[in-house]
């Protein structure tokens, strides 16, 4: 059975103030690298899960047209009250009101880990990819499998429930500093993204767990030698052969 992972209707304010501050800017300091890398010129953007649009603003200033979706009403009314012009949508889990092949790049960050079967989040994919356009880029942030494990900024997993080994699709429970609420998520491995990606017809381009370093002017406590975040970059297009 699945747990509601987060109350949004109760949560969403709090979510509208979250910034990307301590371990969660870790999250995203490196996006713009890996979006310049792997997803060359990109006209349009799909923020899937946009949720109170810290994403959406995030990838708009960095100077690209990007949509925001959710599956709840009440995180899309905070995301139009933070950025008036933006353009938000609402939709049900893995349905997306766009025609095939409409972006350039699908971003999502840290939805996956609030799907509670492996099948909804290959589901997720095959339509995100369905809107991909022709050698696209999917770039989605979660958690990594050893963020239970670490001592950090401004997370905490330190909750007996997570004293545990813990398997595909096991409940995990999460503190974030600034926002004061305990979310109950799910565990994913690596080999459960990158299957679900293949089997949705993507190709895994890289896996990059993002490290704290000096130059970020925090004073870092576990992101200097483990990551708790990994992001997969995906492309809509085999991998090419080997030599």
């Amino acid at each position: 059975m699945s747990v509601k992972t987060h109350d949004y209707e109760k949560q969403a304010g709090a979510f509208a103030e979250l910034e990307m501050q301590g371990t969660q800017y870790l999250a995203f300091r490196d996006i713009p690298m890996l979006i310049r890398d792997h997803a060359g010129s990109i006209a349009s953007v799909l923020d899937y899960g946009c949720g109170a649009g810290r994403s959406t603003r995030f990838l708009k200033r960095l100077g690209f047209n990007a949509v925001g979706v959710d599956v709840s009403q009440d995180m899309l009314e905070q995301a139009r009250a933070k950025d008036g012009s933006g353009a938000y949508q609402h939709i049900p889990s893995g349905l997306l009101p766009f025609e095939d092949s409409t972006f350039d790049l699908v971003f999502s960050s840290f939805v996956f880990l609030e799907v509670s079967r492996i099948e909804e989040i290959e589901r997720i994919l095959k339509e995100m990819k369905r809107v991909l356009r022709k050698d696209g880029t999917i770039i989605f942030v979660t958690s990594s499998t050893e963020a239970t494990e670490g001592n950090w900024v401004s997370l905490s997993y330190a909750f007996p429930e997570n004293d545990k080994q813990l398997r595909s699709g096991d409940t995990v429970k999460l503190l974030i500093q600034g926002v004061d609420v305990v979310f109950h998520d799910y565990f994913w491995a690596e080999e459960d993204y990158i299957g679900a990606a293949e089997r949705a017809g993507l190709s895994l381009a890289k896996l990059h767990k993002p490290l704290g370093s000096p130059d970020d002017s925090i004073e870092w406590r576990d992101e200097t030698k483990m990551s708790p975040t990994a992001i997969y970059v995906l492309r809509n297009s085999p991998p090419t052969p080997q030599p």
